[in-house]
């Protein structure tokens, strides 16, 4: 279901977006977090940053996605090195997700000033059960718009291509980790 400007979820979107200025988005180079920027910065029209989390895991596509808004924004780019992060994901397996986010975004929060709210592009059909690392975000007050508005992938995906947002039909991926990429 396609949505729009007089639609709930949007305005929703709208109202929470200026509860919660400034805000950083955790923008990972998908399509849901690109659109939560998009949607803040243009539609919103509030005070938001992109901050891009530079570690091994992420696929070069999304990396590039990232870096451009990153760049054109004057966004934050945190990075991280191979070897700290292959500390943090040879956690057991079934932990692995939880003690990622946890870590990239503490970093995140300890880099913000104290009145940024942290937001991340986590949608309806990102499932609890399936992704471990939403409670490392919830533990460390990362927000969730997205989510909390009741956008899922489809609208997400219809309203960036309106938009006109290059990356609107990317393929949805986890990372190179997940996806077993790295032999981790």
């Amino acid at each position: 279901m396609p949505v729009g400007p007089e639609d709930k979820p949007w305005l929703d979107l709208i109202e929470l977006a200026q509860q919660l200025s400034p805000v950083w988005v955790a923008c990972s180079g998908g399509i849901d977090s690109l659109w939560l920027f998009h949607f803040f910065k243009n539609v919103a029209a509030i005070n938001v940053r992109p901050v891009f989390f530079d570690h091994p895991g992420v696929y070069p596509e999304e990396r590039s996605a990232a870096q451009i808004v990153v760049n054109s924004e004057a966004g934050v780019v945190v990075e991280f090195y191979q070897s700290e992060m292959i500390a943090v994901w040879s956690d057991e397996h079934k932990e692995r997700c939880y003690s990622c986010k946890h870590h990239l975004f503490t970093r995140a929060v300890s880099l913000a000033e104290g009145t940024v709210t942290i937001c991340d592009g986590t949608h309806l059909g990102d499932a609890p059960e399936r992704r471990p690392g939403m409670l490392a975000l919830a533990e460390l007050g990362i927000l969730s718009p997205l989510r909390s508005c009741g956008w899922d992938k489809n609208m997400i995906r219809a309203a960036a291509r309106d938009a006109g947002l290059k990356a609107w039909n990317q393929p949805a991926r986890a990372c190179l980790v997940v996806d077993g990429k790295m032999g981790i």
